[in-house]
């Protein structure tokens, strides 16, 4: 018993070392990542509903938002569809503490994107551990995770995907403990979180319709399940929404009218974006069904990739046989044998999916894949599965060795990741091709935009203009650079006015502007920001 407990207490202490040291990297990096082009919109949102607050509870404070920023009233806010979870919080700890610089206040943001990450990292840590009884199983499923080079980078800003990804996680994993164990509290629990996502992104809808086939299987296969289960799924579906409207204030006036005009989105969401996919400019309307499939195993590590597969062929054959296999007079009850066979079950089930809704119902994606980077800690696990089968079949006396390979094998992602830090979000696996920018999408954020602009301030002693080629946004960057640099640059829109252009290669019109942007001829080249070789952002500087 003794040693029983030193080994719990060495391998707590282990994991307390992991997390912390996870922790302080990214405190001590999170400000060097740039800013994107949507989180002007994101930070304006919190303040209209922050605005809206104010104005129902706290009437002697809503002027306050006014000297802070112009918002439009919630009926007039266009981008009611977006979830506040994130934002309400981000826009009060600005107004309480009083942040007045565009640059701090736009890194508090960054750091509470990286809190969420890192919380998420964490529960999603316990899941693992739970599932294959294994603090190893559950600290290998936590470095792919966090190196995992576009998630990793996306964590620091993330405040859409990022955040709903990790609200999500967690809401899967209270979940499987509520269909575990189905009480009061854990009742409570899952709506809680169930809410927070849906209340980021509306498509988290999907996970208490998952998680409620589920319980009512289990209700079918076991009488006593059934006898301890219904009240607590009466709480569920009673306290769920009033939990969503409580953290939404768009849905207060009417909750469910507004709510189905939110959920029609899902699928009909109304945006003039064009997609670079495999060189040609494709409308985010009409996307090919392989779209997600390509984006995911092109910018995934080729090692989870490849795990994932084993994984997934496992998990399908198994449940395929089960299917196949279980009599009539024995229904339901052979679906899943045990806990683990149930939990691999409902992930698979949370990673096809939403994969099966956007291609039936062809929803609406851009930029990449970071609409669907909620269903990336499910690959993980699924990849994680695949481990645990080449663990069983071929190194069952050597797991040992199987763990060092792994670590091994995960040095060179992280080497990669420290030479292009910033820039991991451009991260592309051997499959997209060495010249990937000509046949996907590179920096569609423009976050490259920021260290930019400050290379030309840092080289200029008086003050410039600057624009851009293509369909770039340069005064959110503008905004986020430090504040003595951004006083020696003027944002402007005439490309003839301009001493500087900025070029991150992003054409949102799709075939209206040349595919080269090019700058005009008494221009030259002053500095390239390259990731693997590729220039990711061209700075011309005139020729006087």
């Amino acid at each position: 018993m003794l040693m029983l407990t030193h080994l719990k207490f060495k391998e707590n202490l282990l994991v307390f070392l992991y997390f912390l040291t996870f922790f302080i990297i990214g405190l001590i990096i999170y400000p060097d990542y740039g800013i994107s082009i949507d989180e002007d919109n994101t930070r304006l949102g919190g303040f209209v509903s922050l605005k809206y607050i104010f104005q129902i509870f706290f009437t002697q404070y809503e002027s306050s938002i006014d000297n802070i920023i112009t918002v439009p009233s919630m009926v007039e806010w266009k981008e009611w569809s977006i979830g506040p979870v994130f934002d309400i919080p981000a826009a009060f700890i600005e107004w309480a503490f009083e942040i007045k610089d565009s640059r701090n206040y736009y890194l508090m943001r960054h750091f509470l994107n990286f809190l969420f990450f890192f919380l998420s990292v964490f529960i999603f840590f316990l899941l693992i551990k739970d599932r294959f009884n294994s603090y190893t199983y559950g600290i290998l499923g936590s470095t792919f995770l966090i190196f995992s080079p576009r998630i990793f980078s996306n964590s620091f800003y993330n405040n859409k995907d990022i955040v709903f990804m990790a609200l999500y996680v967690i809401a899967i994993y209270v979940g499987l403990k509520f269909l575990r164990k189905p009480n009061i509290s854990n009742s409570l629990l899952f709506s809680l979180t169930t809410a927070l996502a849906i209340d980021i992104r509306i498509t988290g809808i999907i996970l208490p319709l998952i998680i409620l086939v589920f319980y009512i299987m289990n209700i079918l296969r076991d009488d006593l399940y059934k006898k301890k289960s219904i009240k607590p799924l009466i709480v569920f579906l009673f306290v769920t929404p009033i939990f969503i409207i409580i953290f939404w204030p768009y849905l207060w006036s009417n909750p469910l009218i507004n709510f189905l005009a939110a959920f029609q989105t899902l699928s009909n969401f109304d945006v003039n974006v064009y997609n670079y996919y495999f060189g040609e400019y494709i409308s985010a309307k009409n996307l090919p069904w392989h779209y997600p499939f390509v984006w995911i195993f092109i910018t995934t590590p080729l090692l989870y990739v490849f795990l994932f597969f084993i994984g997934f062929v496992f998990l399908l054959t198994r449940i395929i046989r089960r299917l196949v296999n279980f009599e009539d007079d024995n229904k339901y009850k052979d679906v899943w044998r045990g806990k683990n066979e149930f939990f691999d079950l409902v992930i698979i089930v949370t990673f096809l999916a939403p994969l099966f809704y956007i291609i039936v119902f062809n929803s609406t994606l851009y930029d990449g894949w970071r609409h669907i980077f909620f269903i990336y800690p499910s690959f993980i696990y699924i990849s994680l599965l695949g481990i645990y089968i080449l663990n069983l079949y071929f190194f069952k006396k050597r797991k040992n060795l199987l763990f060092g390979i792994l670590f091994i094998l995960i040095i060179p992602i992280a080497l990669w990741m420290y030479k292009n830090h910033p820039y991991q979000n451009i991260y592309f696996n051997f499959l997209a091709d060495k010249n990937f920018n000509k046949k996907f999408e590179m920096d569609y954020w423009g976050l490259s935009n920021t260290k930019a602009l400050e290379l030309i301030a840092i080289n200029e002693n008086k003050k410039v203009n600057v624009s851009s080629v293509g369909t770039s946004d340069l005064v959110i960057s503008h905004s986020f650079i430090d504040k003595i640099l951004r006083n020696r640059i003027s944002i402007v829109n005439n490309i003839e006015n301009s001493n500087y252009i900025i070029n991150h290669y992003r054409n949102w019109l799709g075939d209206n502007i040349n595919m080269n942007f090019v700058a005009p001829l008494n221009f030259i080249k002053f500095h390239e920001i390259k990731v693997d070789g590729i220039t990711i952002n061209t700075i011309y500087k005139k020729n006087e």
